[in-house]
């Protein structure tokens, strides 16, 4: 994992890990993310129930809380995302942000994976959440471009990554760049990938 701590900006400050999960975790990943490809369990992208509404969402999202109600260990994502818990993880978050004590306070947690093909994109909003994380994958080489992340406040943009872990408090306002690829590369998997956990206290 290679930590960077984005603080010049002292008021909206987040934290980046590149090569997040090893190798052998990102072929689970993979493994779950084209199964829910192949078996079409992609809904639109208006978020529903505990989530919320959000017309800004342009994109196809399946909930895993709703994939596996009562059997969370069966899901290969939810069985290594309790990385984001490793102790080395927290203490650079605390680095960042005097937030972090707000995310080590937090209790509950649900899960989102966001799948983004040509013009699909995230119009500015937030999270109604204490803190978010989003971790990006996508087959390599990259076919598509856009898909970075904005911070309109902070006027930051955040280059989407292949495995690359972004933390931030989830009241930022934030937006995802619209994605292009081209027709012969669609309907193949071959678009953005975004596993989101939403951190909460209840």
């Amino acid at each position: 994992m290679k930590f960077t701590l984005c603080t010049d900006n002292k008021v909206f400050p987040y934290m980046l890990i590149d090569d997040f999960y090893a190798d052998d975790q990102q072929l689970e990943i993979w493994e779950a993310l084209e199964y829910y490809r192949k078996e079409n369990l992609y809904s639109d992208g208006k978020l529903e129930d505990g989530y919320g509404v959000s017309p800004a969402a342009n994109l196809n999202r399946l909930y895993l809380e709703e994939l596996y109600p009562d059997n969370r260990e069966d899901s290969n994502i939810l069985r290594v995302y309790k990385k984001i818990l490793l102790p080395e993880v927290i203490r650079n978050y605390r680095n960042t942000t005097p937030s972090a004590r707000q995310f080590e306070n937090t209790n509950n947690d649900c899960s989102v994976v966001s799948y983004y093909e040509d013009e699909n994109n995230y119009g500015e909003h937030f999270d109604s959440f204490m803190h978010t994380v989003l971790i990006w994958f996508y087959k390599e080489p990259k076919k598509f471009t856009g898909g970075n992340l904005r911070f309109p406040e902070s006027n930051k943009i955040v280059e989407c990554i292949h495995n690359r872990m972004i933390m931030f408090p989830s009241y930022y306002l934030h937006e995802v760049d619209r994605v292009k690829l081209e027709s012969k590369y669609r309907d193949q998997g071959l678009g953005r990938y975004c596993m989101t956990h939403f951190y909460s206290k209840v």
